[in-house]
């Protein structure tokens, strides 16, 4: 798969695998994060924290950055199955390198 094109059930198989315990009848999907979408993601928090009393432009800077990854990378959402209890996990996988992102603070 390395020299494959990342896609969305691709990205979305290297979660299960790595994740190892997601079961029949849960819902997965992934979304891709290109440079616009991360643009705007890093707008979105940077507006956030400072509505939030954060106006250090390195401090905003900082938090954006410690957020939201700067290179593309797929969202994958792991939802329990129908009736089942449980909470949504999401998971990052990095477009380049087809690795599973460190989840971030």
């Amino acid at each position: 798969m390395a020299n494959r094109e990342l896609d969305n059930k691709a990205a979305i198989m290297i979660v299960i695998e790595h994740l190892g315990d997601v079961q029949p009848g849960q819902k997965c999907s992934a979304v891709f994060f290109d440079q616009e979408k991360i643009r705007r993601q890093k707008e979105f928090h940077a507006n956030l924290y400072s509505q939030n009393g954060v106006h250090d432009p390195d401090t905003l800077h900082a938090m954006v950055e410690a957020n939201v990854p700067s290179d593309p990378f797929w969202l994958v959402s792991i939802k329990p199955a129908q009736g089942a209890f449980g909470q949504t996990r999401i998971v990052r996988v990095d477009h380049r390198t087809q690795k599973v992102l460190p989840e971030r603070s």
